[in-house]
């Protein structure tokens, strides 16, 4: 929804490399938003630069005497501290303006080169010392061999340039002490530097800022916002060694100058400062109240308040943790059994929190199909899965129509026993719309009230067997009940028709380019939360992982999927998957994760990877049977054993589907009695 960077040139030089995020689409595309024009589906995330906050209260930045040679502060009866001393014994003229530089030994803060530009800038040299406050070290050789090599490195540049009486590296510090340093390169009217290649952001550029130092940094990260807001100093190229001495020696040298930057820096540095840092950001949380479906009361609701928005936010976020806190005080509480599960309290608990959740989300859903709302809620109707001990989830892809009937007929075949007592549950999980799966399993005999759940096209549907004609999907009158809570769930920032009539056009494209049709829609297999195409030349159509790349250059954000061997593909919600599906499963029906069984195939549609491993078990059926991997599919170009560990207790490998074969798997995983 929004992404908050440290600074605008992470916006644009940062995530402007991401296929997801283009600068000036994001912008052409609120711009039609405020004006209410459509945008077809497309969505891009919001970024905002926010920089960190910092608190100043405690920082009193003391008077400089602007025409006194000695710089000393003005009205300062205080004894020095330490550390002063400490520093000061480095130079042969302590009197002489400061040049601070305050980073680790590490090659990306350029250190080197900021010794070099001062070495070789006679003027400079003549002018101001140099003090680099480089971390704590005792000895050199027991540093990191990166630390180690930069600081051999400037002790080396300090005795080829005779800097002996100019500079000052301290080998200890305390961090309560850097105030007192800031306050000491400030009393000497000195100037303070980051010369780093890249800063991503540049607290330290801040904080000397706030003690009234003017600034030299790098042109390169953060330090461009941070100069933008407080115009304290010289931006530098950090590669161009005469560039950052030119800048030092302007700003020592030229007191006018020096005092220009010095306090605009003290006038501009509350803008980073903790209340304008939670002002900027609660405003901009704020702003998400008309982008979020959450907030969108509806269509014809008043302009809520910045501060009522802000309520919404902290009201959600304290539902979301009382919601969690129910779920985990319950792990926690000692009320577990030997056998992990909680006490039936505190599931009570646990599930009426989510039974009262889930029926004012589905009260205030209108399904755009014209699906009840009440199809899914009231005790009655709750499935069966509440009541199982453990579910068998069958999402076995790379098969035959023949050949998954079979296995279905197998499983009922093996898990006879449970499956009578009641004990043992069934999902079917495809990429199939639930048109498709009736005539499928009443082809092969059988019943569809054998599942208790349902999750249909590649996890965009969720349904449930039903025989009241009331509950039934129309307009064919198929005997499921659709679950729509999880509808609410999954519609996250879905594209919906606009997104259809986007893709119909990238459709054409791919069939004007091919000459013949090579993708066309599928009007029987597309619902309102899945948008189905067949595709009839898979030559002409490309790699899933090329094209999500697409979708997401064009801010079309959805879950693109391969099925069927590449002969189906799905455009489902981001938030969708077959896999979020058994979540889902967990959170509204309390049934367990780890007493699930996911069969599986050994290959599979795009999302096939994503049944794989987790808390659940997994069966892999291996054989003949399985159709050869797709290429369309892959979304890697790597092995499935380097993301998947295949010899872990929870995933089994089996050949063949026969009933013996599957009920010893399913034994292993506490599925079946022994």
């Amino acid at each position: 929804e929004i992404v908050i960077t440290s600074t605008r040139q992470e916006i644009d030089k940062q995530w402007g490399l991401y296929n997801g995020f283009d600068v000036i689409m994001e912008r052409k595309l609120r711009a039609r938003i405020k004006r209410g024009v459509s945008c077809y589906g497309r969505e891009m995330p919001r970024m905002v630069p926010i920089p960190p906050g910092m608190e100043f209260s405690h920082i009193v930045p003391h008077d400089v005497d602007l025409d006194s040679e000695e710089a000393n502060e003005v009205g300062s009866d205080s004894p020095d501290p330490p550390v002063w001393a400490d520093i000061m014994r480095f130079f042969s003229n302590p009197r002489k303006p400061m040049i601070l530089a305050l980073a680790r030994p590490d090659p990306k803060k350029n250190i080197t080169t900021l010794v070099k530009a001062f070495g070789e800038h006679h003027e400079l040299r003549n002018l101001a010392n140099l003090t680099l406050i480089m971390g704590n070290r005792d000895v050199i050789d027991e540093m990191s061999s990166t630390n180690g090599a930069v600081l051999t490195s400037v002790l080396k540049l300090i005795d080829k340039y005779d800097l002996y009486g100019q500079v000052a590296y301290p080998k200890h510090h305390k961090q309560s002490e850097v105030p007192d340093i800031y306050r000491l390169a400030a009393r000497t009217k000195g100037v303070f530097i980051n010369c780093a290649y890249i800063e991503p952001f540049g607290l330290t550029l801040i904080e000397a800022a706030a003690y009234g130092l003017p600034m030299v940094a790098t042109q390169n990260g953060g330090p461009v916002d941070i100069h933008r807001v407080l115009d304290n100093g010289i931006l530098v190229d950090p590669h161009n060694q005469n560039d950052i001495a030119e800048a030092l020696y302007r700003l020592v040298s030229d007191k006018q100058l020096w005092a220009k930057c010095r306090q605009n820096g003290l006038d501009n540095i509350h803008r980073f400062s903790w209340p304008e840092h939670c002002k900027n950001y609660l405003s901009r949380v704020g702003t998400l109240k008309s982008r979020h479906p959450r907030w969108q009361k509806s269509d014809d609701a008043t302009e809520v308040s910045e501060t009522d928005s802000r309520g919404d936010s902290l009201r959600d976020i304290h539902d979301i943790s009382l919601n969690l806190k129910i779920s985990l005080d319950s792990e926690k509480s000692g009320s577990m059994s030997k056998y992990g599960r909680s006490s039936t309290s505190d599931r009570r608990n646990l599930e009426d929190a989510v039974q009262k959740f889930s029926e004012a989300v589905s009260a205030g859903t209108k399904d755009e199909s014209g699906e009840k709302a009440g199809a899914t809620t009231g005790s009655n109707k709750w499935p069966s899965l509440r009541r199982r001990k453990h579910i068998v989830v069958i999402a076995v892809d790379s098969v035959q129509d023949a050949d998954l009937v079979q296995i279905i007929k197998n499983i009922f075949q093996a898990s006879n026993k449970e499956k009578s007592s009641g004990a043992l549950g069934f999902v079917l999980s495809t990429s199939r719309a639930a048109s498709e799966i009736h005539p499928l399993l009443t082809s092969g005999g059988i019943e569809i009230t054998d599942f208790d759940a349902f999750i249909c096209s590649s996890g965009s549907d969720l349904c449930y067997p039903s025989s009241n004609s009331e509950d039934m999907l129309s307009p064919a009158e198929l005997p499921f009940m659709i679950d729509l809570d999880y509808h609410s769930q999954i519609q996250y920032r879905w594209g919906g028709e606009g997104l259809r009539k986007t893709l119909i056009r990238w459709a054409a494209e791919k069939n004007s380019e091919s000459g013949k049709e090579a993708v066309v829609e599928d009007d029987e297999c597309s619902s309102t939360y899945c948008i189905s195409f067949k595709v009839k030349n898979t030559e002409a159509v490309p790699p899933v992982k090329d094209l999500r790349k697409t979708m997401r250059i064009q801010a079309l954000r959805c879950h693109v999927l391969y099925s069927h061997d590449g002969s189906k593909l799905n455009f489902i919600p981001v938030l969708a998957s077959r896999s979020q599906a058994l979540r889902y499963l967990y959170i509204r029906w309390g049934v367990e994760l780890s007493n699930m069984t996911v069969v599986v195939g050994e290959s599979g549609d795009t999302d096939y990877e994503g049944l794989l491993g987790g808390v659940q078990k997994t069966i892999i059926l291996k054989g003949s049977f399985n159709s050869a991997p797709n290429q369309l599919h892959a979304a890697r170009n790597y092995s499935l054993e380097d993301v998947v560990s295949f010899d872990k207790p929870g995933i089994a490998s089996v050949d063949g589907y026969a009933p013996d074969i599957l009920k010893s798997a399913l034994q292993q995983f506490g599925a079946l009695q022994g």
